[in-house]
């Protein structure tokens, strides 16, 4: 099962998983190139065991077109 879908035009946020809304909703709110770590932080402590699982969860999306990744595994705000 897929759970981020694939983006195409007109799809809205709404379409993804609860946790990746919330995701988008952080790189959005920033100002700059998000990483990984950026993300766990402001979720909770920022510890190996917190920010590998979200920066697995920011790389599914931008595989799927719902974020742009970096060469440096940044993510710009859209």
């Amino acid at each position: 099962m897929l759970l981020v879908p694939h983006r195409t035009e007109g799809m809205g946020v709404e379409a993804l998983p609860e946790d990746y809304q919330k995701l988008m909703a952080i790189v959005a709110g920033r100002t700059e190139l998000v990483m990984a770590k950026d993300a766990a932080r402001l979720g909770s402590e920022n510890t190996p065991a917190r920010v590998e699982p979200v920066r697995g969860q920011l790389r599914k999306p931008a595989e799927l077109g719902w974020l742009v990744r970096t060469g440096s595994r940044r993510y710009p705000p859209r």
